[in-house]
């Protein structure tokens, strides 16, 4: 019949429709146009081989972070662990933390973008070279069924952190944030996550990494809560900032603890 027949036409012109669909998407990933969190098995086992290097090969002579600035005067500081890979493989003008781990960071603190974030706070990594990745247990091995994660996590080597962390100068910053318990265990401080720590007038507020890899982003509760911390960091900080133009030129770190501890 007739209606059997506009049925026949409109199931055809749906599954072209979807076809062409599943086309173009497999197009845009080859072209490398979708963003995959996970690296490819073949570029993890180079990682890894990498990381069994040891980082005695790996270091960087340069053992002081290197602090990308976008404005000066930044009473912030943000600190990661190391690159997301080796420098040959990052593109061209990367910086710390830049793509989706910055703009988490922004939405947490209710700004539009990343850009208006990194003009509050200064940003670094404590390692300024890539370390490898880790190996994967053997009780881990997805082809055994192993579904938890997808992603092993790099390597942290805790003295060369720890070398790199005696090289930051906290004192001219009123907030350091550290993003992931080994940060926070290269400077030695003790205090619990999303806690800080007062050091000389400067809080070393522990804080988990933004990246995906981190199951911490999975609860809405875990997320609300590091909203209000980082927000309420960021009103300290204005806080000194408003004390700096009103007594001119008293030290930051020590007006920001201060603004801090009166909320």
């Amino acid at each position: 019949s007739g209606a059997d027949g506009r049925k026949r036409r409109r199931a055809v012109s749906v599954e072209g429709r979807t076809r062409a669909a599943a086309v173009k998407t497999k197009a845009v990933i080859k072209k490398g146009k979708v963003y995959t969190p996970s690296k490819p098995q073949a570029v993890k086992k180079k990682l890894v081989l990498l990381g069994k290097r040891g980082a005695a090969a790996l270091a960087s002579r340069r053992r002081k972070p290197h602090i990308v600035r976008e404005r000066p005067g930044c009473v912030g500081l943000v600190l990661g662990q190391a690159p997301p890979g080796p420098r040959d493989s990052l593109p061209r003008g990367w910086r710390p933390l830049a793509g989706p781990a910055e703009q988490r960071l922004a939405k947490l603190a209710g700004m539009k973008g990343p850009g208006e974030f990194w003009a509050e706070f200064d940003r670094a990594n404590l390692l300024s070279w890539y370390p490898g990745l880790k190996d994967r247990k053997a009780s881990q091995d997805v082809k055994k069924g192993y579904k938890l994660h997808q992603s092993d996590g790099d390597i942290f080597p805790m003295e060369e952190a720890r070398r790199a962390a005696a090289t930051v100068d906290l004192n001219r910053y009123g907030c350091v944030i550290l993003l992931g318990n080994n940060v926070a265990r290269a400077f030695g401080v003790k205090a619990s996550l999303m806690e800080a720590e007062v050091r000389n007038g400067s809080r070393l507020l522990i804080f988990p990494h933004p990246s995906g890899v981190s199951h911490f982003w999975n609860e809405p509760a875990n997320v609300a809560r590091a909203s209000r911390v980082l927000r309420s960091e960021l009103r300290a900080m204005d806080g000194a900032a408003a004390k700096v133009r009103l007594v001119g030129g008293v030290d930051l770190a020590r007006a920001a603890a201060t603004a801090h501890t009166e909320q």
